[in-house]
């Protein structure tokens, strides 16, 4: 065969080559069964959750002191339900947690007065260790208020690692779930372990 009549050949084998590997790139690109992805609402975690450590820096750090819900006046700790209830308000005026955070807070509050039973009124009850936002004592804002995150969505509801950095002043990353309501991530648990087993 003369070769002018193989380069339209070659040419058409060619773009058949060409078409097949483009429709293999997007399978290439598909994660494995199994594997989590992270969705491009992965910003919009990334907002939600800064805007809540923005506000609990200015306003919600300070509440677990100004609105007091453990009792301890008796023997043992007691949770004051209507200040507890008082003490969450303020976090859903802030507009930056899920009603589920809510629910989730008072599951922990009660996990936690179950075992006040059993301590001393003067001790540092239990699910006080350390402050639940910073998953510490304390922390230092700024980082957790900017710091990437990475996101791991299902539907309305997403896990979510805010990556402080290992060697910075937080000593490393923190969990968080949160839930998607009208289109905007509000924070709806903490991840932290505190210690605490809530059912």
């Amino acid at each position: 065969m003369k070769m002018k009549h193989l380069f339209p050949i070659i040419t058409l084998f060619c773009a058949a080559l060409a078409a097949c590997g483009d429709s293999a790139k997007p399978a290439d690109k598909m994660a494995a069964p199994g594997t989590p992805t992270v969705n491009l609402d992965s910003a919009g975690t990334a907002q939600g959750l800064h805007a809540f450590f923005v506000w609990y820096a200015k306003a919600g750090e300070q509440q677990l002191i100004d609105i007091d819900f453990v009792n301890d006046k008796g023997k043992h700790p007691v949770l004051d339900e209507a200040m507890l209830d008082k003490y969450l308000a303020v976090f859903t005026e802030s507009g930056t947690v899920s009603p589920v955070f809510v629910e989730n807070e008072k599951k922990f509050y009660h996990a936690c007065a179950e075992l006040w039973k059993e301590e001393e009124s003067g001790d540092i009850p239990s699910g006080f260790d350390a402050d639940r936002a910073y998953c510490a004592q304390d922390g230092d804002v700024t980082e957790f208020s900017s710091a990437p995150v990475s996101a791991k969505i299902s539907g309305d509801f997403a896990t979510v690692q805010l990556l402080l950095d290992p060697n910075g002043p937080n000593g490393g990353p923190r969990s968080f779930e949160m839930k998607k309501e009208n289109g905007k991530w509000l924070l709806s648990k903490f991840l932290c372990d505190s210690g605490v087993e809530v059912k």
